[in-house]
Formats: structure tokens, C-alpha cells, sequence
């Protein structure tokens, strides 16, 4: 077995599982800087994969007849081939190179795409998954709400439940820090993958379907915040810290964002890095992205972005000193699609704090 980016092979997996690295630097960042073992490589594999908390994913994965149990025997099913970066592993007997089996470029199974969205049951022809014929990234896409991949005219589309990722993007672009743009699905676009049920549903409940293009490219990838303080760890170092250091401005605009969003979800898979594919180099901090946990009523949350204990509140303060950055700009904004007048008021509340 090995573990290849695109198609160069930068670590070989021993069948007695001992694991030998030829490229050190181009290892994934979460397996850097220590002596690979096989339980090292089996636990980076099947975290590469869905979980059964994910809307939907019992559906994908009995469709596709995977284990809803052992996520390193999906990973090997799809090759660990995902949208966030050029890995994948290579078996015994599989002659495949990059440019047949790559998600970047590949026709998608939109099958998959379906259940994906819509949930339900669509009969499949196993064998023909067994002979490599679906391509899907939906095995490796994370989260919890339903959402699929969809190739549009101008390239790859994630659509998913999540309206406040509208409001969201509104504040961000006011205050000037980069992040992912949203904007509402074309219905036209979802109508071969969203049922009428599954639409009905959505609306009853106040959501809405979003989408964002792929950020992500066969040449540049995300490290999530996760595996770099893996590495971090390895190396006896502080990850906070450390990842202050990839960019200053980049790490304290993302405190300043999660206070004025009072977003309570900024966990480590939901905030990283882009890596350089042929160097292996950290080039710096993603766009912000996943806000759509946003404008929760919590007070004093706890901030999930730094090594000390505080709130969210607390953070953005420290960082708005930082940058000195003009939130009045907020303040000038009507309100954004989808909040309500509480939620908004509670939002220009925050700013106020932040401007002392």
C-alpha cells in the first residue's frame, strides 16, 4: 500500500504494517515530525472519512454498502481521495494515476449527490462500485448538516442547510476580513439532487440552502487547525501560538469575526491553513468559513480559537486592540437577510463593547 499526493509516492505501508517515508516533507501534517506507525497511518485515514453524526451519512454509506463502523475500510473503499487536499492511498494491485481518479476533475456520481441531500434509498449495482466506477467526495466531506458537491459552469459547488452563513458573509465583507463567499442555491441547480419533500421540509423549519465554491485546488490544499496541532504537539510547541505566527492579522481577525458573529462553532476542523502541494510548505491562513452556527444566543461563550480560557468576547476584544481594525462599519449595515431584529441587535451590541 501506499500514500501518495497526486502521484508521487511519499510514504510505503509494509504488509507486516511497517511504514517507510520518501518524501518527510510532504507528509500530511497530522502523521509530521514522528516515527510513522500503522495505527498512526490507519487513525489519519479513517479521520479523512464522514461520520455516522453527519445528516444522511447512514444513508450514503448503505448505499454505497460500507461500514457504518469502521471508517478506515471507507477510506480504502474511495481511495481517501477528498476535496480538501491531493492525498489518497494506493492498494495492491491498483494502477490508477491522478488524473483518472481525482475529485477536482472527475465526473461525480451525482447519484450520490442525491442521497446526500435528499436522504432515501436509490438502488445501486455494487459491483460496479467495487470496480472503482463511483467517484464521489461526499465520503470525506465533514460536518453534520446535510450538504453535496455539486460541478456547476465556473467549477465545483458545496450546497448545504445553512442560512446564517448569509448574514454572516454580509458582516464579514463590511469589516473587510476575507472569507469564503455564500450565497442562496439555485433551485434550478438543486433540482435534480433536492426532492420536493426534502425542499418542503427546509422551509418549514425557517432554513435555507446555501452554497460556496471549492476553495481548495489540485495544487493547494487545507490543513485543518486539527492536524496542525498534531504536528504542533510533536514538535513540544504551543499550536495557538503557533499558528498566530503563520499570520498575525489572518489570527486575530478570526477572533474579532467569532465575537461579533457570537459564533460557538469555530472548532479545530472548522479554521486552518493552505498548504503548497509541491513543497509541502504552510503559504497561510484559509478564508473563514462555516459560520452557519452563528448568532447563537449563548452568552459569554467560550473561545475555542486560543490557549487561554476565555470567551469569545473577551478574545475579539484583545484582538480588535490588535488591529485597530473600524467595526463602526457594522453599525452603518442594515439588517442582513435571515436575522432576526433581536439577533441583530444583539450583534451591534457586541460591536458597541468592541469599540469601548
Amino acid at each position: 500500500m501506499q500514500l501518495m499526493l497526486k502521484n508521487t509516492v511519499i510514504m510505503d505501508v509494509e504488509e507486516n504494517g511497517a511504514c517507510h517515508v520518501r518524501h518527510p516533507d510532504l507528509i500530511p501534517f497530522f502523521l509530521r515530525g514522528r516515527k510513522i506507525t500503522y495505527p498512526d497511518f490507519v487513525e489519519w485515514a479513517a479521520n479523512r472519512t464522514l461520520s455516522v453524526g453527519r445528516c444522511f451519512a447512514k444513508e450514503i454509506l448503505n448505499l454505497l454498502r460500507l461500514s457504518q463502523n469502521n471508517r478506515f475500510a471507507v477510506s480504502l473503499a474511495c481511495r481517501g481521495l477528498s476535496l480538501s487536499d491531493a492525498y489518497w492511498i494506493r492498494q495492491e494491485g491498483d494502477d490508477a494515476v491522478w488524473e483518472e481518479i481525482n475529485l477536482f476533475t472527475h465526473p461525480l456520481s451525482l447519484f450520490v449527490s442525491e442521497v446526500s441531500l435528499s436522504g432515501g434509498n436509490i438502488r445501486f449495482v455494487t459491483e460496479s462500485y467495487q470496480q472503482g466506477a463511483v467517484h464521489t467526495p461526499e465520503l470525506t466531506t465533514l460536518g453534520v448538516n446535510a450538504k453535496a458537491w455539486i460541478r456547476q459552469q465556473d467549477g465545483l459547488h458545496l450546497h448545504k442547510v445553512g442560512k446564517y452563513e448569509i448574514p454572516a458573509c454580509r458582516i464579514l465583507e463590511a469589516l473587510g476580513i476575507t472569507h469564503i463567499s455564500y450565497e442562496v442555491s439555485d433551485a434550478e441547480v438543486l433540482s435534480p439532487y433536492l426532492s420536493d419533500e426534502r425542499r418542503e421540509w427546509i422551509g418549514s423549519v425557517g432554513e435555507q440552502m446555501v452554497c460556496s465554491k471549492l476553495f481548495t485546488s489540485e495544487d493547494r490544499g487545507l490543513v485543518t487547525f486539527e492536524d496542525f496541532e498534531v504536528y504542533c504537539h510533536t514538535q513540544g510547541k504551543d499550536a495557538y501560538h503557533e499558528a498566530a505566527k503563520v499570520d498575525q492579522k489572518a489570527y486575530h481577525e478570526m477572533l474579532l469575526a467569532d465575537g461579533i458573529l457570537n459564533n460557538v462553532d469555530r472548532h479545530k476542523q472548522n479554521w486552518g491553513f493552505f498548504m503548497d502541494h509541491a513543497t509541502g510548505a504552510l503559504t497561510g491562513f484559509c478564508p473563514l468559513f462555516d459560520h452557519d452556527q452563528s448568532f447563537s444566543s449563548y452568552t459569554n461563550a467560550h473561545a475555542q480559537t486560543v490557549s487561554e480560557e476565555m470567551s469569545l468576547m473577551e478574545a475579539a476584544l484583545i484582538a480588535g486592540n490588535t488591529l485597530q481594525t473600524d467595526v463602526s462599519r457594522v453599525l452603518e449595515m442594515e439588517i442582513p437577510p435571515y436575522l432576526s431584529e433581536a439577533q441583530w441587535q444583539h450583534v451591534r451590541e457586541r460591536v458597541k463593547i468592541l469599540q469601548g
